[in-house]
C-alpha cells in the first residue's frame, strides 16, 4: 500500500492522534490521518476501481473515495476527487484528487490530513504473501 501524501501519520493535536486505533469520544478510530498541504495532489494507495464518491459528513463540503482492489476496498475522506474517475480503474500512485482542508472545519487546531481506511480485507490476501 501506498503513502497517499508522501507524509507522516497525524500525532496528537488538540482533536486527538491521527493513528489507527487511537481514542476518539468512545470509539476507536477506524484508519490513519496522514498529514497533507490543502491543495496537494492524493495518490490511489492501491490499485483498483474507483467505486464512488464518500462523504464523511453530509452536506460538509468534505468529500472522499471508496477504491475497491483485489482483496481490499479502501476509503479515503477529505479529497476533492476528479469526478471523472469514477468507475475507472487507477494503478496505485496514480493522482486521484486534491487535499481538501479538515482544519478549517475544526478552527484550524487540527492538523490538514488525507483520512484512510480498510474497508473490507480479503483474508486470501495472505496465501499471495507466502
Amino acid at each position: 500500500m501506498l503513502n497517499p501524501t508522501g507524509m507522516s501519520v497525524r500525532r496528537s493535536d488538540k482533536w486527538g492522534e491521527g493513528r489507527y486505533g487511537s481514542s476518539r469520544g468512545g470509539h476507536m478510530h477506524e484508519g490513519a490521518d496522514y498529514i497533507c498541504e490543502p491543495g496537494q495532489p492524493v495518490r490511489a494507495p492501491i490499485e483498483g476501481e474507483i467505486i464512488r464518491e464518500a462523504k464523511p459528513y453530509p452536506e460538509s463540503g468534505y468529500s472522499g473515495l471508496l477504491i475497491q482492489g483485489k482483496h481490499m476496498a479502501i476509503k479515503m475522506f477529505y479529497l476533492e476527487p476528479f469526478r471523472d474517475m469514477i468507475g475507472k480503474h487507477v494503478a496505485q500512485g496514480d493522482i486521484i484528487g486534491i487535499a481538501q482542508d479538515i482544519s478549517k472545519r475544526y478552527d484550524k487546531e487540527m492538523t490538514p490530513h488525507i483520512h484512510l481506511q480498510i474497508e473490507h480485507l480479503d483474508p486470501e490476501i495472505l496465501t499471495e504473501m507466502i
